[in-house]
């Protein structure tokens, strides 16, 4: 395949990479600033919705403005780590300590404290022995503190929360709450539904745990559909073809039910869509090739169209107040 003219390829990357600014991201914003800088006495925040409404995003814009804000060159203000599915339990806590220590070590006594500790320097090396897993959490802690952190974010945090055989379910959760206890660093957790079921297992650590759910766009809301199509408008207005704007804006009903009013997923289909065009060639973008990445929606849904939507809403994990309410006779009705 012959590249992109160079002209086309830096308004494509630049496509790529815009983020649109909205009024769900910017409450949210405002809200997790809030909450990190007030005076607290809860020790963890759980920021949980479906995939796609924007919470990397707003943890990324928040945590770059800690950063800028801060006036003291030796503060380390946030650390951002990304939990890995493939661990659970002890193995998922071991993770989070490399990553920590990984991101702080940077500062000479971090570096000479974690130069000697054969689990951080070894990736591979797999230990039972407690001695060596308290130098770890010793270590963070040291960091933690020497580095005044105020805030560690954990995107994808339900993998942090999962345990292992034949640990109780909540083994994680209070290894967090006493670590949290114990270095009164604010940690956000940043996840699915899942992460919400995890986090609410303890009496205890729900206590020391305030909730954030990042609302979508509902469209059976009429302040909520004007603000998904400004949204969905400022998008139209980057792409790096021609757009009939006002034309696609009529069909703003219709991104909005496949991006079930998630901007994230609006920005992921819009992307892969004008790639692919500027791939083949094509100068214009119009609803067919958007139609063709998604099954048809007009008229009575058929069995198949009934199966496509029930799965796509469990896996997003979308609980039963936030189907639209279109939907949710069509998900009850094969359910039952």
């Amino acid at each position: 395949m012959p590249p992109l003219e160079p002209t086309l390829q830096t308004r494509l990357e630049a496509f790529i990479d815009f983020k649109v600014k909205h009024p769900r991201l910017e409450e949210m914003d405002r809200d997790l600033m809030r909450l990190i800088q007030g005076h607290r006495r809860y020790t963890m925040l759980a920021l949980y919705r479906t995939t796609g409404v924007g919470k990397s995003t707003v943890i990324s814009r928040v945590a770059k403005r800690l950063r800028e804000e801060e006036p003291n060159p030796s503060v380390v203000p946030v650390v951002t780590i990304r939990a890995s599915p493939e661990d659970i339990g002890a193995s998922a806590r071991l993770d989070y300590y490399r990553q920590v220590l990984a991101q702080l070590q940077g500062q000479v006594a971090v570096k000479d404290r974690v130069k000697n500790l054969p689990l951080f320097t070894n990736p591979e090396k797999k230990s039972r022995d407690p001695t060596e897993w308290l130098d770890m959490r010793a270590a963070v802690q040291y960091a933690l503190e020497l580095l005044r952190v105020k805030v560690v974010f954990v995107d994808e945090g339900q993998h942090l929360m999962y345990v292992d055989t034949p640990h109780k379910p909540t083994a994680q959760l209070d290894w967090l709450k006493t670590f949290t206890d114990q270095t009164n660093v604010l940690h956000v957790l940043v996840g699915n539904f899942d992460l919400y079921d995890c986090c609410h297992l303890n009496a205890q650590a729900a206590r020391r745990m305030r909730d954030l759910p990042f609302h979508r766009y509902h469209l059976d809301k009429e302040t909520e559909c004007e603000e998904f199509a400004t949204a969905l408008r400022t998008f139209l207005e980057e792409v790096p073809l021609d757009v009939d704007v006002p034309g696609l804006l009529s069909h703003w009903r219709w991104f909005g039910e496949w991006s079930m009013g998630c901007i994230g997923v609006l920005g992921d289909w819009l992307v892969e869509t004008v790639d692919a065009l500027c791939q083949r060639g094509e100068t214009t973008l119009t609803i067919e090739p958007e139609r063709s990445r998604t099954p048809a929606i007009v008229g009575e849904p058929d069995d198949s169209t009934l199966h496509r939507r029930y799965w796509r809403f469990r896996q997003w994990g979308l609980l039963e107040d936030d189907i639209p309410s279109a939907d949710r006779e069509y998900t009850q009705a094969y359910t039952n």
